[in-house]
């Protein structure tokens, strides 16, 4: 079988990007799939995270903006068929069986009408609670026109108004899991882009209630983005020796293994794949409950702390609870063991498989 990934880039770092890269080395060391990848936005750039020599890679090198409304739509309408000339052309030539893509905008408008016969999967990678959605009203007749668009919380299919809908989650490889170091610093991080959403101020908030009590702790945030305004709070709050920010990094994992707690402030997350990994790096996690990931990932009170979306105090009481309590932080990390399981790659690309087998069979029926 050859797959086809159509995605805008993979030279950045980041959920999709990881989740991306993983999947393809799945389909081809787990199946013996062919894969073929093509990134719209790229010219030769290579990819952040390793992905498996044998995959081919197109890059389109078509770039738009996605932003800006219903204007900016017309104005990307050429490029629109400019992508829609490109894929058919791919499709073609390496012949290939069922193509995924995660495209957003007007190029999730335009897929589903390349090479019909091809089945053609859509993956949602953000969560839907921030949009607005009369926005989807016109989409809908075209979205649905998508064999499967797949979700990755059944919470998030109350957004759409569609029948096409399918939830797969995230995965993680729960091997690593037993290789986590043991010897761990006095140290709460968290990563992600440095952006409003991801609400890192609350975090220096949060950290300016505890910080006092608990000297001998930091906090680092690992991230690319528009930190002036995140160092400006930290240094009026007089944190600049407790709470760091480094840039976003490919060794992430030793990073988490080195912390003892990580935290999630978001505004709103699909399935935060970091929350996976800080399990997978044997940490305890408080998150806010941000719409809706995160509460599909940890059972509150069980491996974790899920606090009230922006309750800053809660927030505050639950972690330094956790700095307090190695007990507590020992308990949870014990009770992460299964829903490592849960979210294993195995279980999960046993999923994707028998859902491509499933269409793959239905198309040939009709």
């Amino acid at each position: 079988m050859k797959i086809g990934i159509l995605v805008y880039r993979m030279c950045g770092i980041g959920g999709t990007e990881r989740i991306t890269a993983e999947k393809i080395n799945a389909w081809i060391e787990m199946f013996g799939y062919e894969v073929v990848l093509i990134t719209k936005n790229e010219i030769d750039l290579p990819a952040f995270y390793h992905v498996n020599e044998k995959c081919k890679r197109y890059n389109l090198n078509i770039q738009t903006k996605l932003s800006g409304g219903i204007s900016q739509y017309i104005k990307n309408i050429p490029k629109g068929l400019e992508l829609y000339k490109q894929v058919k052309n791919i499709l073609e030539a390496e012949n290939i069986d069922v193509l995924f893509t995660n495209m957003i905008s007007i190029d999730s408008l335009v897929i589903p009408f390349v090479k019909t016969k091809i089945p053609k999967i859509s993956e949602i990678h953000r969560s839907n609670y921030l949009y607005n959605k009369k926005g989807w009203l016109f989409k809908n007749p075209i979205i649905s026109k998508y064999d499967k668009v797949v979700l990755l919380n059944k919470e998030e299919k109350n957004y759409y108004n569609l029948k096409n809908l399918a939830v797969i989650p995230n995965f993680i490889d729960d091997d690593e899991f037993n290789n986590s170091q043991t010897i761990k610093k006095n140290i709460i991080i968290s990563a992600g882009r440095i952006v409003v959403e991801k609400q890192f101020d609350h975090l220096v908030d949060i950290w300016f209630r505890l910080s006092s009590e608990n000297p001998n702790w930091e906090v680092h945030i690992y991230g690319d983005g528009h930190s002036e305004k995140l160092n400006k709070k930290i240094k009026e709050l007089g944190l600049e020796t407790s709470f760091k920010i480094f840039p976003a990094t490919s060794e992430i994992k030793s990073k988490m293994q080195e912390a003892k707690i990580f935290v999630l402030v978001s505004k709103s997350e699909a399935f935060p794949m970091v929350l996976l990994e800080a399990m997978q790096a044997k940490l305890p996690i408080v998150s806010y409950d941000s719409p809706h990931g995160p509460r599909n990932i940890v059972s509150n009170e069980k491996d974790g702390f899920i606090v009230a979306l922006n309750d800053k105090s809660a927030f505050a009481e639950k972690l330094n609870l956790l700095i307090n309590d190695a007990t507590l932080i020992e308990k949870f990390v014990e009770n992460q063991k299964s829903k490592l399981e849960l979210f294993s790659k195995k279980r999960v690309m046993n999923q994707w498989n028998d859902l491509v087998l499933a269409l793959l069979q239905k198309k040939t029926t009709f």
